[in-house]
């Protein structure tokens, strides 16, 4: 029960963010994440030719992108380009003209070993309290939902909203779209500033959930946790922009 308190701790006690939500707009919208790999030997071209590209097409607005390197877990080597975020209806719209198509084709693909996944995930406005941070890493957890219990994770983290509300910190949380019943139903996400971060046992959040809804309160919350949490999988990602 220690661990898990820890575990859960971490994630509910830090500001929470996926990518740049330019306005409280933007809270509502999408964020497209697509996993690529690059060439052994290539990576440091790769990187800088997407930071072009990234420039030239996704500098700002609902198309902004950001380049981020995958650096723990079973994952580690690949990069996640993310663009949002966006409405669906501003997908039909995306840069997608020849200079642009030609721009990746010439200066991108050359580096690129393999193409992974694409996916989509919505911003949980009812859910997350998030701004702009300019860390150089962020760490991200992806929960797999029991079904039928979201309703008891929902509950879960409205309880956690107010707290940290409370505490002036920050949370987040995203929603896949597209379900491919692979573990990851919701994201959550937050910035990193280094390593030494992972070295801090300086957690409030037990003690303020307590002393918000009483004492014992924040152990019946982890039973709820792992009623409704069937699995999590954490990464720290390397932020390229």
């Amino acid at each position: 029960m220690k661990i898990m308190s820890k575990l859960i701790l971490m994630a509910f006690c830090m500001p929470l963010f996926l990518f740049a939500q330019g306005d409280d707009k933007a809270k509502s919208r999408i964020v497209e994440l697509s996993y690529m790999k690059a060439k052994v030997g290539m990576e440091a071209k790769f990187e800088a030719a997407i930071k072009k590209h990234n420039e030239k097409f996704h500098k700002e607005g609902v198309y902004e992108a950001a380049l981020y390197a995958i650096s723990t877990g079973n994952e580690s080597g690949w990069y996640v380009w993310g663009m949002g975020g966006f409405t669906f209806t501003d997908l039909d719209n995306r840069p997608a003209g020849d200079d642009h198509a030609a721009d990746w084709d010439k200066n991108v693909a050359q580096y690129i070993a393999e193409y992974g996944r694409v996916e989509y995930w919505r911003w949980n406005d009812k859910l997350s309290l998030g701004k702009e941070s300019d860390e150089k890493m962020i760490q991200v957890w992806w929960l797999d939902i029991n079904r039928g219990e979201y309703y008891r994770f929902e509950n879960a983290m409205k309880l956690i909203l107010e707290v940290n509300k409370k505490m002036d910190s920050e949370i987040g949380v995203y929603n896949k779209q597209f379900g491919q019943n692979d573990g990851r139903d919701v994201a959550l996400s937050w910035p990193i500033e280094n390593w030494a971060e992972f070295d801090n046992d300086d957690w409030e959040m037990k003690t303020e959930f307590d002393k918000m809804y009483g004492e014992g309160s924040w152990d019946d919350l982890l039973e709820e946790w792992k009623d409704a949490v069937n699995m999590r999988v954490s990464e720290l990602w390397r932020i390229v922009k």
